[in-house]
């Protein structure tokens, strides 16, 4: 039961110890560790994700127009492919936290050696799902017959990483749920570096073109994997966690434990692939020219946002999980609520960047200029005025996946999306003549929505009776 006063204050026990890495810290010391590493792998992915733009802006002898377009798809295909996997993720990183809280290592060793077995086997799926449907989802995301042929060219390659991605997707989560988020942050400096001077040599060194974008993406994650599962080696001394062969056997059990915790994440995600795919549809039949590659830098620069909410929401995943798991929902609550309000004073610090800055950031990405840029720049500082919400539906979900609450989630937020990213939106397309500013307001208040719907489910609690 949790204790409260009068006031209904939650009363916090003066002391619960977790174990492993975050040992012997206070809430704040736990919430920087966990969230600076992440922090810093999502800044730097941003910026190869820039400057995979900019190469991409800078080719010579293509249609600039049709390769941003298919840049902005490529986006919602990498997307797809990686929910497989990161719904496997979850699975892993929830029962490991709970069994690092609980003092359970060799229960924390199985669900590693389970989990990577599971995404490698869910990224064999994806790749080859994404690979079958990228004819068919060109044409009925409207993009034109060029910027089709650079799809299937670039998605053609990156598919081929999927079951990579899958294994180090995995293995990342499951090292943040046992509190180690150094190692994962070292495994992606490797794959963005790696990513990036691939890149540059197979596009501008070798004139591979729109295939060199994929293989330097292919190349920088083959070598992260490879460096991921050197830190888990069995004798390692550094990691939090260490891969043994025997545990990569499917136990049924074990497996179906973590599988139950993925697959409301798997269909909740999905269906947030669906709602966003048919968002891109939507855009491609406004009839306005740049609009895709407009919509691309948007979702682009508004990563910059985001990127702090989405490591202080890592860290509230963490924290939850290893604090259930060590009997103390009300410091589970306490944590996750620290987590909260540091994400949003990043986050709307961060939005604020992006509305004073919007028309430099642009040009940024489009050195060159035209109607995606003019399409863009007001959406961007639209976008920075919604950054405190999404900061608190991120890591408010965020801390429910981690404390194994995925079904809560999933019904919710799948609930929000569709009554305003599929009803609203297909309204606005039927009686009015919607711009991309317009469809973007819309989607604002998704995140006001769901800002409000998760609060309350955090405070009602009942996120901390997940049973993993």
């Amino acid at each position: 039961m949790r204790s409260t006063t009068q006031s209904g204050e939650v009363i916090v026990p003066s002391k619960v110890e977790l174990g492993g890495r975050l040992a012997g810290m206070s809430i704040p010391k736990q919430v920087f560790l966990l969230a600076s590493w992440p922090f810093l792998q999502n800044l730097l992915g941003v910026i190869v994700s820039f400057v995979d733009r900019m190469i991409a802006g800078r080719m010579v002898g293509v249609d600039q127009a049709a390769l941003m377009d298919m840049m902005g798809l490529a986006m919602y295909m990498n997307w797809l492919m990686m929910i497989m996997q990161g719904s496997v993720a979850t699975g892993g990183q929830a029962l490991i936290s709970r069994a690092i809280g609980g003092a359970d290592e060799q229960l924390a060793q199985r669900s590693l050696g389970q989990s990577l077995t599971l995404g490698a086997l869910a990224g064999v799926l994806a790749g080859g799902l994404v690979w079958l449907l990228v004819p068919f989802l060109t044409p009925l995301f409207g993009l034109s017959e060029k910027a089709a042929d650079y799809a299937e060219i670039y998605m053609g390659i990156v598919a081929l990483s999927s079951p990579l991605l899958g294994v180090i997707v995995v293995a990342n989560a499951c090292l943040k749920g046992a509190g180690d988020t150094k190692s994962p942050f070292i495994a992606m400096v490797v794959v963005n570096l790696v990513n990036l001077a691939m890149s540059f040599w197979f596009v501008f060194g070798l004139g591979w073109g729109i295939a060199g974008l994929a293989w330097g993406t292919f190349v920088g994650w083959l070598v992260g994997t490879l460096v991921i599962l050197w830190i888990m080696r069995p004798n390692s001394k550094s990691s939090a966690l260490r891969m043994k062969l025997a545990y990569l056997t499917l136990e049924a059990k074990l497996s179906r434990r973590i599988l139950r915790i993925s697959y409301p994440q798997l269909i909740e995600i999905l269906g947030m692939w669906a709602i966003h795919a048919y968002t891109f549809r939507v855009i491609g039949q406004l009839g306005q020219s740049g609009a895709l590659g407009a919509h691309g830098v948007v979702v682009q620069l508004e990563a910059l946002s985001f990127m702090p909410g989405f490591a202080i929401g890592s860290a509230a995943a963490t924290l939850a999980g290893q604090y259930l798991g060590a009997k103390a929902p009300e410091v589970a609550m306490k944590a996750v609520r620290m987590c909260w309000y540091t994400g949003m004073a990043m986050m709307g610090t961060a939005g604020l960047v992006l509305f004073l800055f919007a028309e430099p950031l642009v040009h940024f990405i489009l050195p060159l200029g035209g109607e995606q840029a003019e399409l863009a720049v007001p959406v961007v500082q639209l976008c920075a005025f919604a950054q405190p919400f999404f900061a608190t539906a991120m890591v408010l979900k965020m801390s429910m996946r981690g404390a194994g609450a995925t079904r809560l989630v999933m019904t919710y937020s799948f609930s929000v999306m569709i009554l305003i990213k599929v009803i609203a939106l297909s309204l606005s397309l039927h009686y009015f003549e919607p711009s991309l500013w317009d469809l973007w307001a819309i989607m604002m208040c998704d995140f006001v929505v769901q800002a409000i719907v998760f609060v309350y489910l955090h405070y009602k609690g009942k996120w901390t009776e997940a049973v993993v």
